[in-house]
């Protein structure tokens, strides 16, 4: 079976955590059989532009052709605009390095994020006569459908025409359901787990990584931007003043600069960092927080939950299937207050967080693998393959919920 990808972005030396979700994927499909290639088209950069700025500066460092583990990547330049998928086009200039590609030696197509990748994956899916399967994330479908007409009809265009729409989370498949007669599928994020019973030392993790033997590390992995709750967070940690915690941040944005300790609170940024190194550290923390105003499913959760790390989150997109009061700490809201009520909980109370924090890592065991629903795509694609209507069976367990939740309201709105 071979396969397409198309991806907004995907890792590289340059940033290791672009779409890491893509990656995890196509890697498990390869590893099953499948032969992925991946097509990520990078903004060009005129000459003298990268001086500019970093991230166009990083642009420039992304090779065009590379290899992850025998999946091919193709990373052409295309010529990018701001806010290209609300008001632009970009399907068009993506398009134009694919071309001349018969695609003849494709099975199937699979485009993560409705617009721009959706939309080139139905003019591909109409140029090749190949089925197209697109993957819902989160602002594609949360956000970008009501900030533009142009991106609402191309979303709409791709929720009617493609051959199977699948979303990471409930919330988002309840969200754009209504918008379509066709069926939209939750599948969810995989990861690859190790054996659960396998423990690191976490004494030894922190001696490698350079953290205190000693004192309460808080982890926040993620883009340092407003609608991350990185504000809030900073300042809550500066309300708190305790010289015994350090909050460790790790991602990249324009509000790093505003990072700095104004008080005895500790905080450390790391930037970007690759994935081995992000499940080291949250191997290594005392807790994760994800003050997030929007998500789709966040990856970073899952992994937290993966380690065994307690978990403190607001309960936005698709968070509460991961996160209620018998998995982790829901914030209340999205403010100073609440985190910091929410650490003050979790750390008076260490027994009730292992308590929470192992309810979540079984969850995920159980619905976050990544090779389990990486067969279960293999089905899905065999069957459009043929020319068939796949038998799509949620990924969840008999109720789909976890544990304390309503089974009247199970799921909670963005």
């Amino acid at each position: 079976m071979r396969l397409l990808f198309l991806s907004p972005d995907f890792p590289s030396a340059v940033n290791p955590s672009a779409c890491i979700f893509v990656q995890t994927q196509a890697l498990e499909l390869k590893r099953l059989g499948a032969e992925v290639e991946i097509h990520a088209p990078t903004p060009a950069v005129l000459p003298g532009m990268a001086r500019l700025k970093p991230a166009w500066r990083a642009y420039t460092q992304i090779p065009p052709h590379y290899e992850v583990e025998g999946v091919r990547v193709a990373r052409p330049r295309y010529l990018a605009f701001p806010g290209e998928n609300l008001w632009g086009w970009p399907h068009h200039f993506k398009a134009l390095s694919l071309w001349a590609n018969p695609g003849h030696h494709y099975d199937l197509i699979h485009a993560h994020f409705a617009h721009p990748e959706g939309t080139l994956g139905l003019w591909l899916k109409r140029r090749w006569h190949k089925p197209l399967v697109i993957t819902l994330h989160g602002d594609d479908a949360n956000t970008y459908p009501q900030q533009s007409p142009h991106y609402r009809h191309y979303f709409e265009q791709a929720l009617n025409q493609a051959d199977l729409i699948l979303a990471v989370s409930e919330a988002i498949r309840q969200r754009t359901q209504p918008l379509t007669k066709r069926p939209i599928v939750t599948h969810r994020v995989g990861l690859r787990l190790p054996p659960l019973e396998q423990k690191p030392d976490k004494a030894a993790l922190r001696a490698e990584l350079g953290l205190p033997p000693d004192k309460f590390v808080l982890l926040f992995v993620g883009t340092l931007w407003k609608y991350k709750g990185v504000l809030e967070l900073a300042e809550a940690l500066r309300r708190l003043d305790d010289a015994e915690v350090l909050a460790v941040f790790i991602g990249e944005g324009p509000l790093r600069e505003s990072l700095a300790s104004t008080s005895r609170t500790g905080i450390r940024c790391l930037g970007q960092q690759p994935n081995p190194l992000v499940r080291a550290h949250m191997a290594a923390a005392d807790a994760f927080i994800l003050p997030s105003y929007r998500e789709g499913l966040p990856t970073v959760v899952v992994e937290a939950g993966a380690a065994g790390l307690p978990v403190i989150a607001s309960m936005e997109g698709g968070t509460p299937e991961l996160i209620n009061p018998q998995t982790g700490f829901p914030l209340e809201a999205i403010s100073p207050e609440a985190i910091l009520k929410a650490l003050a909980q979790l750390r008076n109370h260490p027994a009730e967080a292992i308590a929470r924090a192992r309810r979540l890592q079984a969850h995920v065991y159980q619905h976050y693998d990544a090779t389990q629903n990486a067969r279960t795509l293999l089905g899905y694609y065999q069957r459009l393959i043929e020319g068939q209507t796949p038998v799509v069976a949620q990924i969840s367990d008999a109720t789909g919920l976890l544990p304390g939740q309503n089974p009247t309201h199970p799921k909670r709105e963005p």
